[in-house]
C-alpha cells in the first residue's frame, strides 16, 4: 500500500474504488474509498519524472545535477538529509528555497528552515561547474510520514527539469514497457 501510496501521490490522483450493484426494483451506487492520499499542495510540475529517484541516486535535471543522502530523524522530531547540486550551466543562476520541498503522505510540503547550527538550504548563487552542498532539514508538525523531496529548478528557466526523491527504501520502479 505504501509504494502505491506514493505512486499515486506522484500522479496526482487519490486511490479510490467505485462498487456498483442493481437489481430489477431499484438501482443503487456503492462508493468505497481507501485510505486518502493528499493532493499535492503545492500540486507537482507537469514536467516531472513519472519515476521518482532514491536517495543516493545522481539525477542530471538539465542544468543541475541533485543528488540527496538517506533522510535522518533526530530526536526532536527534526527531519534531514543532505543535498549536493552541481551547476552545469554556462551562467551562473540562483537557486531560493521554495524549489526544494518535502512531501508528507497527507500531500502537504515543507521547504528548509533553519535551526542550530543549519542554515535554510537552498538560498544561494551557483556560478558555472560550481557544487553546493547543504542540508535539508524541516520540521514536520503532523503525524504524517515524509514520503518525497522534489526539486524543482524550472522556474530558472528552460534548461532545468523537475524531479523527486522517494524516501521508501524498498521503493523499486517499475520495469519499463521498452
Amino acid at each position: 500500500m505504501r509504494r502505491q501510496s506514493i505512486i499515486a501521490l506522484l500522479a496526482l490522483t487519490p486511490l479510490f474504488g467505485v462498487a456498483c450493484s442493481s437489481d430489477d426494483a431499484a438501482m443503487s451506487t456503492t462508493t468505497t474509498v481507501a485510505p486518502e492520499v493528499g493532493n499535492p499542495d503545492p500540486p507537482l510540475p507537469i514536467d516531472i519524472n513519472t519515476i521518482p529517484y532514491k536517495p543516493g541516486d545522481l539525477a542530471a535535471l538539465g542544468n543541475a545535477s541533485i543528488q540527496i543522502g538517506t533522510p535522518t530523524t533526530a530526536e526532536d522530531g527534526t527531519f534531514s538529509f543532505d543535498v549536493s547540486i552541481t551547476s552545469g550551466a554556462l551562467e551562473p543562476y540562483t537557486i531560493g528555497p521554495q524549489m526544494f520541498r518535502v512531501y508528507t503522505l497527507d500531500g502537504k510540503s515543507y521547504i528548509s528552515v533553519a535551526g542550530p547550527g543549519i542554515e535554510q538550504f537552498g538560498e544561494h548563487t551557483l556560478q558555472s561547474e560550481e557544487v553546493y552542498t547543504g542540508t535539508f532539514s524541516v520540521k514536520i508538525p503532523t503525524d504524517s510520514e515524509p514520503v518525497m523531496f522534489l526539486a524543482d529548478l524550472s522556474p530558472i528557466g528552460e534548461r532545468f527539469i523537475p524531479g523527486a526523491w522517494v524516501f521508501d527504501p524498498n521503493f523499486t520502479p517499475p520495469a519499463s514497457d521498452g
